[in-house]
């Protein structure tokens, strides 16, 4: 992991220790905490049952009392002489004499060198004579759990119960691209090992083929574990989907579905990248042509390909270690014998009987099950129908899930909820996973094969699973907003079959609509929203809360559809037409005040985006005399920015939103980084000061989101970005040194994309620095839908490159009413550039006519381009030069209109 991306990880878990309380909450996460971390248990002593303190005790022992651990939430923990900490050493060495290391937990970020001064002193006090301190703030408890329990889906589970954060960073952590980590059967095979590491050293791409069940997956992780610190990024990639060697520019690869550029990545970086299970339309020679000179690929697949690797089955020895794995017995000689004759060393095949036997069949009834199947040569699947047959009993729950989803594949925090942390541990014990990301649970293809067969999924268990979908997506509607985005991209597929099918679960529904990228949103399984609100008008709206959230959010999300495939002024239309929904909403009986108040505030957004301003503005105000709606108030601040007597009102409303976030209140994350992107847009006239204020607060949450693979972080960056570059250019470079690297884990969809180009446009502008166009150039291009603003920027990337006509052909290819005045003002600049002066300047003159009103910031800017047009056409440019210097105070700016001054004066 990057060590940006790391440190806004740990800032992230640190803030939130901060405020945990009350002292047993903070007790509790510091006892599983440090069981976790040392892999021991311990007697919690400081707390009854119930979870009230116990005056007198220590927070915590191991049964013999050599382990000790107090935990203190006390702001002043770390302050001064330290007297807090002294105390609860002497506390530990009274009670638990025996002691030998004693964890002191302080919640608290301890200042510079006060840890490593205070344990250097008490460490060389007689009492600690054979004894060890580890003292730890919220800092040092953060960085362990980022860099070591991560990844520990049961310390996570067990610590997000008690500091709910941790689960949402561990679907952001970037571990989830690594490799997969071996199952616990897994036996080392060295000549195979061996042989790998060579191809790998010596070639671009290593092919690996064999029978289903050879071990070609594991031996894959291994490779790719014990390699990939010769790699920048190493990476494991589900290629079962992937048809061609173009489609690496977007592949699936965390949890949430998104798309990363991988082929970027190959070409630029040192990257180590496994492609599993690949089809055979994925050639070895196109993939090497993907590969920049230091990155590698490894390829598994089952057909063999001239040059590839066969993995060749195990010998006897390592067939006998897998047989044995975890068990106390072991097969007899003729028992061995009698597999082996039948299954060899397969494998897949080993590890099945291992689990059976782990659940309690005897190795004489496997060895029974052998001499009854054809050897493994005739058929593959038959020991696996066999014995999975013997695991029934045991499995049927868990492995049905797999059916239920009509894949071998199944996302894991869904798998969890359905089956429990201690199946799926059972399923990964038995040795029936196959390697996968860590977002993921696989079985191999040969279970899955044998239990369509067999028929394991119950019309019962599949309706029950189904339930478990809703009830799941249920849990995650007022969220955040990220979770829940996880899951709609994540579990699409199967949502949309279910939608397909005839399911109308308002929970199903939701999820469909919260896909945020408007072009993936499947509008066809969406209901139409004036019927589905006229459906559920006048009955109870507690029965039917999240029916109203799937009109409202149906709403938005064929907005965000037709926006992006069909254009602002096809959607204006419809959203025009749908606004009797509300209408049907607003008759519902028994609404709270909450819900209410959403259903305003979306028809609000609705009146606004079809240009009825003033009565929009009169509907946010409604909505927040009734309730006080951040999101309203977001809103309606936007509104209020484009008047001048109304700026101190806007202030008030992000003052509020501001001190609601600080106070833990209800604003998102989403609604914080866009309250930022707005006041960013204010800082020259009414929001600078509360921008400087609080700047850290928004950067802080777009950096990490950015991080998180969350589209908005980027364009929330942007947003400051491009501030700082009229505000205060010298900061930029700041900023950009804080952007985590755009790995995998980011820039998946044209949001993050254009956000992230957009950066690397303004940071070459302010630093000179061509290469950083060229990043900019490199992202624009891997936009599948670009909306106006991002053609835009892409043109002037290009004009900035010198790549005139090219610039010329974008900004010519599409229509941009929000935005015209600066499509026209950067076409001027390209056809000045081409030579094109004729037609530059009435381009450019309707720049100028156009910077009225809150544009009017802009004009300095259109001037001097016109003045450089009539400079060419030899004409006089002094009316310009004069009228830009008075309306503007940037430097920048300044420095060039008196350049160009002194131009025209020479000539």
């Amino acid at each position: 992991m990057n060590p940006q991306t790391r440190n806004l990880l740990v800032q992230r878990v640190t803030e939130s220790l901060t405020i945990l309380g009350p002292g047993s909450a903070f007790e509790r996460f510091g006892v599983v905490f440090i069981e976790f971390l040392l892999d021991i248990v311990l007697v919690q002593r400081g707390s009854s049952i119930g979870g009230s303190p116990v005056g007198g005790a220590l927070d915590a022992t191991t049964p013999d009392g050599k382990l000790v651990v107090e935990t203190s939430i006390l702001k002043s923990y770390f302050d001064g002489g330290m007297g807090k900490p002294r105390g609860d050493i002497a506390h530990a060495l009274e009670l638990a004499p025996m002691a030998e290391d004693i964890y002191l937990l302080g919640s608290q970020r301890a200042p510079t060198g006060v840890i490593e001064a205070f344990t250097t002193e008490v460490g060389e006090s007689p009492q600690m004579a054979g004894r060890r301190i580890h003292l730890m703030d919220g800092r040092a408890i953060a960085e362990a759990i980022i860099d070591k329990l991560m990844l520990q889906d049961e310390a996570i589970d067990a610590l997000s119960e008690i500091l709910p954060i941790l689960g949402d960073v561990r679907d952001d952590h970037p571990a989830s691209l690594r490799a997969p980590p071996l199952t616990p059967l897994y036996v080392k095979r060295g000549p195979v090992d061996a042989e790998l590491d060579r191809r790998l050293a010596s070639g671009t791409v290593v092919d690996i083929c064999g029978i289903g069940g050879i071990g070609k997956s594991q031996v894959a992780a291994a490779c790719i574990r014990r390699n990939r610190g010769q790699f920048e990024y190493s990476f494991w990639v589900n290629a079962r989907d992937l048809e061609g060697v173009e489609q690496l520019s977007s592949v699936q690869l965390r949890r949430g579905g998104a798309a990363r550029n991988v082929s970027a990545l190959l070409r630029k970086n040192r990257t180590l990248l496994v492609l599993d299970d690949a089809s055979d339309s994925l050639l070895s020679e196109q993939l090497a042509s993907q590969c920049g000179s230091r990155s590698k690929i490894i390829v598994t697949r089952r057909k063999v390909t001239p040059g590839a690797y066969e993995v060749p089955m195990m010998d006897k020895r390592q067939t006998r270690e897998v047989l044995g794995k975890n068990l106390t017995n072991s097969p007899s000689e003729g028992v061995f014998k009698t597999i082996w004759n039948s299954v060899g060393g397969h494998p897949l095949s080993l590890r099945l009987i291992n689990s059976a036997v782990q659940a309690g069949v005897p190795f004489e009834d496997i060895a029974q099950d052998c001499l009854n199947i054809p050897k493994l040569a005739d058929d593959e699947m038959a020991l696996a129908d066999r014995i999975l047959g013997r695991l029934r009993p045991f499995l049927e729950s868990e492995l049905s899930v797999f059916l239920w989803a009509g894949q071998p594949y199944c996302d894991r925090a869904f798998l969890r909820a359905v089956i429990g942390p201690i199946s799926l541990s059972m399923l990964e014990r038995y040795g029936l996973t196959a390697p996968e990301s860590a977002a993921s649970v696989r079985i191999h293809d040969i279970v899955f094969s044998a239990l369509k067969v067999a028929n394991w999924l119950s019309a019962e268990r599949a309706a029950a699973i189904d339930d478990q979908l809703a009830q799941f997506i249920l849990q995650h509607v007022r969220d955040d907003g990220q979770a829940l985005q996880t899951i709609a991209n994540q579990l699409n597929r199967k949502i949309a079959k279910n939608v397909e099918n005839g399911e109308t679960h308002p929970a199903l529904l939701y999820a469909l609509a919260a896909i945020w990228t408007g072009s993936a949103v499947r509008v066809d399984l969406l209901p139409e929203a004036i019927s589905a609100a006229a459906t559920i008008a006048g009955h109870s709206a507690r029965e039917h809360e999240v029916a109203i959230l799937v009109v409202l959010e149906t709403i938005e999300a064929r907005g965000r559809h037709m926006r992006q495939m069909l254009g602002n002024a096809s959607a204006i239309e419809w959203a025009s037409s749908v606004l009797p929904a509300y209408d049907y909403l607003e008759t519902m009986e028994g609404l709270t005040p909450r819900q209410l108040a959403e259903i305003r505030h979306h028809r609000a957004k609705t009146l606004r985006f079809v240009g009825r301003l003033d009565d929009a503005e009169r509907m946010f105000e409604q909505v927040l005399a009734d309730f006080p709606l951040n999101d309203a108030k977001l809103q309606l601040l936007r509104l209020l920015d484009k008047r001048t007597e109304d700026h101190g009102c806007a202030k008030r409303y992000a003052e509020e939103i501001i001190a609601a976030r600080l106070d833990n209140g209800e604003v998102s994350s989403s609604l914080l980084m866009a309250l930022g992107d707005t006041l960013n847009g204010a800082r020259a006239t009414w929001a600078g000061e509360l921008v400087d204020l609080n700047e850290e607060l928004f950067l802080r949450e777009a950096l990490y989101s950015a991080s998180a693979g969350v589209s908005q972080g980027y364009h929330s960056v942007a947003s400051f970005v491009r501030a700082l570059v009229w505000h205060a250019p010298e900061r930029v470079a700041g900023i950009i040194s804080r952007l985590p690297e755009p790995t995998p884990l980011m820039l998946d969809d044209d949001q993050s994309r254009g956000g992230y180009a957009e950066i690397m446009f303004h940071a070459a502008i302010v630093g000179d620095d061509r290469s950083l166009l060229a990043r900019a150039l490199d992202a624009y291009e891997t936009l599948k839908a670009p909306d106006p603003y991002q053609k835009r920027k892409w043109g002037e990337t290009l004009y900035r490159l010198d790549r005139f006509p090219e610039a010329e052909e974008m900004l010519e290819s599409f229509e941009d009413e929000g935005g015209r005045i600066w499509l026209a003002h950067s076409l001027s600049q390209v056809k000045l550039a081409l030579g094109k002066v004729g037609e530059a300047l009435p381009l450019v003159d309707e720049a100028v006519n156009g910077a009225v009103g809150v544009q009017r910031k802009y004009l300095s800017s259109f001037l001097l381009q016109r003045a450089k047009v009539k400079i060419a056409l030899g004409q006089n440019p002094v009316d310009d030069i004069e009228e830009g210097v008075a309306a503007t105070q940037h430097v920048g700016l300044l420095e060039q209109f008196t350049q160009l001054r002194q131009s025209h004066l020479r000539r």
